[in-house]
């Protein structure tokens, strides 16, 4: 089987050759162009052979939109600096406009198209999207817990700049897919316990998450990935995305509860940032053959709780693609 046809294998229920796998990490100095976020995704291509692609976009190129204003990394693991927050309080709200997915959104559209092209047809890729309320919290200038607090404090503005932003990231995901993206990676940080009730989530995520997912239907291997502790799973279970991503953490589901409750195929089996460039190679095997055979091979795509730690040793990296390769799944 090629990438293609053993993802939608797994997708379609059926036993593959051997279950996909797939890592992400970010390398802030090669996130500042098109050409050197293609680059980058091409070399892991070429390292590793993964059987899908998510390019990982600098996460600051949404809320460049509207003002945002980023310091450029200057090492692989140089975490990118705000030098200027688009929003400081609600008043700023006012200024968020609807607009074209152009300038920052264009340019990872222009990456998307380069990794197309150096890939091939055969092997998926899927562009990373965060919903409105995610890039809020970069946005802000208080971080999570300002942009959270503008759901109670400043609810009908907050409720217009969201509608905006939706906007600009419904054209961004309609122009990923028509560049070559198999898919969008749609991931949200701010509807777990404790950030957000239930009537903050049907008024503030619910209607801009299902707009955005709608502009990508054109895609098959739309991903839903919901990040962080104690995840509010049954909040998207109805969901229009075939698969799910989350950190099988405890207070999280087991990659078998979430496959069972939400009826979709699963992402994930092994660790994320920052525990994976902490474990020994021999841990990492372990880690994963213990997620491979609790999905027998069913509806299972291998891939990381989060993105990795930026600077992974490639050899951590290889010993999980050498263990996914190395397991058979059982025969019926």
């Amino acid at each position: 089987m090629n990438p293609r046809q053993r993802i939608r294998t797994v997708m379609e229920g059926g036993r593959p050759d051997r279950v996909p796998v797939s890592l992400w990490l970010h390398n802030f100095m090669h996130e500042h162009s098109a050409q050197a976020l293609a680059d980058e995704t091409l070399r892991l291509h070429e390292r590793f052979g993964f059987d899908f692609y998510k390019p990982q976009s600098r996460a600051h190129c949404f809320g460049q939109m509207w003002g945002q204003q980023m310091r450029p990394s200057r090492a692989p693991d140089d975490w990118p600096a705000v030098e200027r927050h688009a929003v400081r309080d609600a008043a700023d709200l006012a200024q968020i406009r609807a607009l074209p997915a152009d300038g920052a959104l264009q340019e990872q559209v222009e990456a998307m198209r380069l990794v197309r092209r150096g890939v091939g047809d055969d092997v998926p890729i899927v562009a990373t999207v965060f919903a409105p309320m995610m890039v809020m919290t970069l946005m802000h200038a208080g971080g999570m817990p300002a942009a959270l607090a503008l759901q109670r404090e400043a609810p009908d503005a907050l409720e217009r700049a969201l509608a905006a932003m939706t906007t600009t990231l419904e054209d961004f995901a309609r122009r990923a897919i028509d560049a070559g993206c198999d898919g969008i990676f749609y991931a949200t940080t701010t509807c777990n316990a404790g950030q957000t009730s239930r009537a903050e989530y049907e008024r503030f995520h619910a209607p801009f998450d299902a707009r955005i997912l709608q502009a990508a239907a054109g895609g098959w291997m739309n991903i839903l990935h919901l990040c962080g502790p104690a995840i509010h799973a049954e909040w998207f279970d109805a969901a229009p995305t075939p698969i799910v991503s989350w950190a099988t953490t405890p207070g999280n589901p087991t990659l078998a509860q979430m496959q069972q409750r939400a009826g979709k195929t699963v992402l994930g089996g092994a660790p994320g940032k920052p525990q994976f460039a902490a474990m020994s190679a021999a841990a990492l095997r372990s880690h994963v053959r213990a997620s491979l055979e609790a999905q027998g091979g069913r509806h299972h795509l291998l891939g990381p709780d989060c993105s990795i730690n930026p600077g992974t040793p490639p050899e951590l990296i290889q010993a999980v693609v050498d263990e996914v390769r190395a397991w058979t799944p059982p025969s019926d």
